[in-house]
């Protein structure tokens, strides 16, 4: 019988270890550098992202290029980036117009003398370290990302309150029994409304809001509701705000007063917006409500602040007068995820339409 000897491996073993533990160690080294530079590339897209975001904002507010360098300059210095603080100069901020070409995508063009959008690329001047160097050389690399902030396209509805109230001066009481202060001898709703009367602060102050919602680089629809007793469907959503203009002059000649039934003007107002006739599904809506007084008819305006918002729509709200409910109306855009202006004089008031017109939406778009 032949017998078999033992031999022993452990010496094949140990040398094969030897050998492939370089390539263990190379394996490893590698997939944690392209783990290192995954993790780099998305913290820095984040600071890129978040400081496009400001200087898009400080632009769309300001108008003014300066302060969007500065709003952007600031976000990155507060973000540091592969344990370092950087700036604007291993950045490229460029302004220009961002148009729609289609429903999900738009386009940027640098250097439009009314810019309405800003991209930022960050990393282009930036070399960042692996943690391991591949075979022996320290290797370097370029994370670099864009964004770019855009003001969006909006389609507006503006709910204006033509109540009884309107008719009298803004630092007037308005007492039903007694007519305006400016109002001509035999004067009585369902005539010209009177000079000086809050109606016609109001269709100023609108004006002033359409004249910059059309210096704007992108193209609003805006459409008008009314309410007294019940709202009206004056005009549907158009880019020709002439029309918008038209319909409150009709009211301006023959003006009927009435209750002030809030709820129904946010429903109508949403009503238009979503008039696919007219709205555009890629636009995002907003009701900017403007009110003298207090709900005194209808169903309660946050129910229809509430119903407005579930469709994704924002609200601004704006009282006029000291008779005006502020805290319902703050209320209001609060559940509309929107601001609450509130104005004593025409001159204020038609600076919280200035206001607004600088806080409408902007979003990324690339």
């Amino acid at each position: 019988m032949i017998k078999r000897m033992h031999v022993s491996r452990h010496g094949s073993a140990m040398v094969l270890m030897t050998v492939l533990l370089p390539v263990v160690l190379a394996v490893a080294a590698y997939s944690i550098n392209v783990v290192y530079m995954e993790l780099s590339r998305t913290q820095l897209q984040v600071t890129t992202d978040v400081a496009t975001r400001a200087a898009g904002r400080a632009l769309a507010v300001t108008r003014s290029r300066s302060q969007a360098i500065a709003a952007a300059d600031r976000v990155i210095q507060l973000n540091t980036f592969d344990n370092r603080n950087f700036d604007l100069s291993s950045a490229e901020l460029k302004f220009g117009a961002s148009t729609r070409i289609d429903t999900t995508r738009y386009r940027f063009t640098e250097g439009a003398t009314e810019p309405n959008a800003v991209k930022f690329e960050t990393g282009s001047k930036l070399k960042v370290q692996t943690l391991f160097p591949t075979m022996g050389v320290p290797i370097d690399f370029r994370p670099v990302k864009s964004a770019i902030c855009t003001q969006t396209e909006l389609d507006v509805a503006l709910v204006i309150d033509r109540s009884g109230s309107m008719a009298y001066g803004c630092f007037e009481a308005a007492i039903g029994s007694c007519p305006p202060v400016n109002a001509p001898p035999g004067w009585c709703f369902g005539m010209p409304v009177p000079m000086g009367s809050r109606w016609l602060d109001a269709v100023g102050s609108v004006s002033c809001l359409l004249q910059l919602l059309d210096q704007s680089a992108h193209r609003e629809r805006v459409g008008l509701v009314t309410f007294g007793d019940l709202a009206a469907k004056d005009t549907p959503l158009s880019e020709d705000y002439s029309i918008v203009f038209n319909g409150m002059s009709v009211h301006t000649l023959r003006f009927n007063g009435g209750a002030t039934n809030i709820g129904d003007g946010i429903l109508n107002g949403a009503a238009i917006l979503s008039d696919k006739r007219f709205a555009r599904s890629w636009a995002s809506r907003v009701i900017v409500i403007l009110t003298d007084g207090n709900w005194t008819s209808g169903v309660d305006p946050s129910i229809s602040a509430s119903m407005a918002a579930a469709q994704n729509i924002a609200i601004y709200t704006v009282t006029f007068s000291s008779e005006a409910d502020q805290l319902k109306m703050q209320e209001v855009a609060a559940i509309g995820n929107g601001k609450h202006f509130h104005a004593t004089t025409p001159t204020e008031l038609s600076e919280a339409f200035k206001a607004i017109s600088n806080t409408l939406p902007t979003l990324i778009t690339y």
